[in-house]
């Protein structure tokens, strides 16, 4: 519904204002009712809206970066909308296009100064990690994660001062949670290994046994009977010859 400003000097014109207004809203209405591919609010998701917001506020940031593409704090938004864009897809199980998003935020964040990245690259690297475990790609895991330990160290590094003493603290309390998956991702690795031997060992095994019963069979000398069923005589066949043959002796 629009706001009304109505004036009160005159009555007449603000009546017919108040008309017109309501002609407007009126219109309004009808066509939200005959548009039926207005999707209903009701009907989308939270993740859905966020997502729909987020691809706003990329497109903006976008436009504002072509303007001014050195500018920090426009290339750092951009790189945290593609971050924020990733966790929805992860959510949806779209892990493709998560992946996608997160390489992304990294080339941009790899652009900044190095005292403004290494933070925002620590957590984009541990994103990257998470991302690849979910779809088994445990090597890349692997590197993701001591990428993020890497951009912890030197954040840490950058940290000099007693000013910034609670700073080193909430970077070093990051440590152990990144280096228990860059563990558990090395352990998938070994698991994976350990699997594929047990299946080339079970394979050779098939083959062995599979070999020797063909030897079995083919290299075993096999006894031709049919040479024996072929010569051998009837018993009354050969009984008559040899009468035959006493007759033409006693002749």
């Amino acid at each position: 519904m629009r706001t009304r400003f109505v004036l009160d000097t005159d009555n007449d014109e603000n009546e017919a204002m108040e008309d017109i207004i309501e002609e407007e809203e009126g219109e309004g209405e009808e066509n939200e009712q005959a548009d039926d591919s207005i999707p209903d609010d009701e009907n989308v998701s939270d993740l859905e809206r966020a997502f729909e917001i987020l691809e706003c506020a990329h497109m903006i940031y976008t436009k504002l970066s072509e303007t001014s593409p050195k500018d920090a704090f426009i290339l750092t938004r951009v790189a945290d909308i593609h971050v924020m864009l990733a966790d929805i897809c992860n959510e949806n199980g779209d892990h493709e296009n998560a992946l996608s998003h997160v390489l992304k935020a990294i080339e941009i964040q790899e652009t900044l100064e190095e005292q403004q990245r290494n933070r925002l690259l620590a957590e984009s690297y541990y994103k990257l990690g998470l991302i690849y475990e979910l779809i088994k790609n445990f090597s890349d895991a692997v590197q993701s994660f001591q990428k993020a330990i890497d951009a912890i160290q030197q954040a840490i590094d950058q940290c000099q001062g007693e000013d910034k003493a609670t700073e080193r603290e909430e970077l070093k309390s990051l440590l152990p949670s990144i280096e228990l998956k860059l563990a558990d991702a090395k352990s998938s690795i070994a698991d994976q290994h350990l699997i594929e031997q047990a299946r080339k060992i079970l394979t050779g095994a098939t083959n062995t046994t599979t070999e020797i019963q063909a030897t079995t069979t083919t290299d075993a000398p096999v006894k031709d009977i049919t040479l024996n069923v072929r010569h051998k005589r009837p018993v009354n066949e050969t009984e008559n010859q040899d009468d035959l043959l006493k007759k033409s002796k006693a002749e």
